[in-house]
């Protein structure tokens, strides 16, 4: 599943379409494209894990899930889920999930919580976990939570924690403040070096835990499991990780 920098990434791909017009929408998604007709493109811009596509009074988010994928200026045998058309170019996207809002993107999400965004606010996000909704499950939940971390997915989820040196299992309210405050350092110091790696496609080939079967610190093999109620491959180094419960 793309996470938070693989969207920015695709984005940052579009950029050169941003105030062209596009002349057709089209797509076998359900959503209702009629009103994408001859319309400048506004802007182009992310909420963690969704592309969106921004006009004069409304935007279309694009969710690319599991095995959604794009193409720009080509096509795959089977159908487009959503394309838009321009006079000299198109973008296709296949098994993508697609929603038309009404207003501006940030009068439907909070930017507070968006890892890359430069409103992302770490102080809210602390005041958010103390919630009593947080505060009793494990931070490797929480951190899947897109209301709370948004743009997170389990690489970042795992490659962060073992960096921040806390246990996926440990409770949200018996991680000390300071902790906390370490980790939304490293949760956008990390989705930043995920956008970069992108570049050279080696995210997951220069990962610490993600991926690895030993421990790139103290050379113990590390524990691989599905943990918590997200049930996703975690890697964890037991003597590096502290369990906070």
């Amino acid at each position: 599943m793309p996470e938070g920098p693989s969207i920015l990434f695709l984005k940052n791909k579009l950029s050169r379409y941003k105030s062209k017009t596009v002349s057709e929408a089209s797509g076998y998604g359900d959503m209702d494209k009629s009103e994408i007709t001859n319309l400048k493109l506004v802007d182009i811009d992310t909420y963690g894990k969704n592309l969106l596509f921004v006009f004069k009074d409304f935007f279309v988010g694009v969710h690319l899930g599991l095995f959604g994928s794009m193409l720009v200026n080509k096509r795959k045998k089977v159908n487009a889920s959503f394309a838009l058309h321009f006079s000299d170019a198109e973008i296709n996207f296949y098994v993508a999930k697609t929603k038309l809002h009404r207003g501006a993107p940030k009068d439907l999400y909070n930017f507070k919580t968006d890892i890359l965004k430069p409103e992302f606010d770490s102080e809210f996000i602390i005041n958010e976990l103390k919630l009593p909704k947080y505060a009793d499950q494990m931070i490797g939940d929480v951190m899947m939570d897109q209301n709370v971390f948004t743009g997170v997915g389990n690489i970042i989820r795992v490659e962060v924690l073992y960096r921040a040196k806390i246990h996926p299992e440990s409770i949200v309210r018996e991680i000390p403040e300071k902790k906390l405050q370490f980790l939304m350092k490293a949760v956008v110091a990390y989705a930043e070096e995920f956008l970069d790696l992108m570049k050279t496609d080696e995210v997951k080939e220069l990962a610490w835990a993600y991926g690895k079967k030993i421990c790139p610190k103290d050379k113990k093999e590390l524990l691989i499991a599905e943990m918590g109620k997200v049930k996703r491959k975690t890697y964890v180094c037991e003597k590096c990780q502290k369990l906070y419960k």
